[in-house]
């Protein structure tokens, strides 16, 4: 067993220099990314911030239209053995739409409350750009899946247990008070969030796809409130709610979808992505546990521009390559007649103070290290 074990390890090391590869990257690295993804976003033209929002909210469509037709449609199951059955099957099916949403580039207003936040406490954003990225894709996303919702309509998909489920889901979602959607709003973007960082650490696609789906079955399965969801999933109840078959009274209007729902639940989701997810990672990795942080000070000359981000991570990686350099000279010498050692690894970039590897692979989308961490 123990030479299987090596055998399959040896797989991940390279010849020559006995370095270690992985698949996974650390979360040091990984907050990094974030940083990166949220700078890439501040720099995009907020045209194209909306429409790739737009796109996002649709993506989220297919994801809910999928759990819910399969769900809406197991009614002597759920009757025979609960409604945790129903639960479940919905919230595994939901995670396919942050696949489609992360790995295409697409924009939510979840993902974006965390990975601009963050790009800003680190001096690598503007404020309003900030502000302009989360207000136009929360835009987008309503925009999209309203739109999308209105698709299914017109596809005929909004009927039977379909409509049925849908009308259930309006129901709930909008009878609770502002303060139950306001913090079940945050412990939805909290696991959403943490589904972008995970998934921003693999950099493989089957790593990616464990990544999102443990965070996002969580959070569905839990009921917490996610925008960009309910944004499709509340206009295809309305639209429903307007056929006579499954028409009943009190039922809720844009009104309430509104104040009881949408808004509460963004408001809970922002502070989950900002004040959670993005302080909390700025201070665990990042700059947030100086006095002021970057983003909170005029930039100094000497910070070097923004070739980088200053990260105690990225200077921990130097400080850690410096020493081993430093090992590696004061090595004794291979003495006469001895058996030669092996081929010495590269000296690593450190020692000439060069940016580390993995921010390299940052900064030119080296196998597209960060760009595909966007929700």
């Amino acid at each position: 067993a123990c030479r299987v074990i090596f055998a399959f390890c040896t797989v991940f090391v390279t010849m020559g220099g006995g370095n270690a590869m992985s698949i996974v990257i650390g979360p040091k690295e990984g907050y990094v990314a974030i940083v990166d993804k949220g700078e890439q976003l501040c720099k995009t033209p907020l045209i194209k911030i909306f429409a790739l929002s737009t796109f996002a909210g649709c993506f989220i469509g297919f994801g809910a239209l999928l759990s819910i037709t399969i769900s809406g449609n197991i009614e002597p199951m759920v009757m025979s053995i609960g409604v945790g059955v129903e639960k479940y099957i919905y919230a595994m099916l939901f995670p396919v739409n942050l696949l489609f949403i992360l790995l295409s580039g697409s924009i939510l207003y979840t993902g974006a409350t965390f990975t601009c936040p963050s790009a800003y406490i680190e001096g690598r954003a503007e404020l309003k750009m900030v502000i302009g990225v989360i207000v136009v894709a929360w835009i987008g996303n309503i925009v999209g899946g309203f739109g999308f919702a209105i698709l299914t309509e017109l596809c005929g998909l909004n009927e039977g247990g379909v409509a049925k489920l849908a009308v259930k889901i309006l129901e709930g979602k909008t009878s609770k008070g502002f303060g139950i959607i306001f913090l079940r709003g945050i412990g939805c973007n909290w696991l959403v969030c943490m589904a972008v960082y995970l998934q921003t650490m693999a950099q493989d696609m089957s790593g990616k796809y464990v990544g999102i789906i443990f965070p996002i079955s969580t959070f569905v399965a839990c009921g917490f409130e996610h925008y960009p969801a309910n944004a499709y999933a509340l206009p295809l109840a309305w639209l429903a709610s307007l056929k006579d078959d499954y028409k009943e009274p009190g039922q809720a209007g844009w009104d309430k979808i509104l104040l009881n729902n949408l808004i509460p639940c963004s408001l809970g989701n922002l502070v989950a992505g900002v004040l959670i997810m993005s302080c909390g990672f700025a201070y665990f990795f990042g700059s947030l546990n100086t006095c002021p942080p970057p983003g909170l000070r005029a930039k100094k000359e000497e910070d070097g521009g923004k070739d980088d981000p200053k990260l105690p991570a990225v200077e921990e990686w130097r400080q850690n390559m410096a020493a081993q350099a430093a090992a590696q000279a004061a090595a004794p010498q291979t003495q006469a007649g001895a058996p030669a050692a092996p081929p010495a690894a590269p000296p690593p970039a450190a020692a000439s103070n060069e940016r580390p590897a993995w921010i390299d692979a940052i900064s030119s989308n080296n196998h597209g290290f960060a760009r595909t961490v966007s929700c």
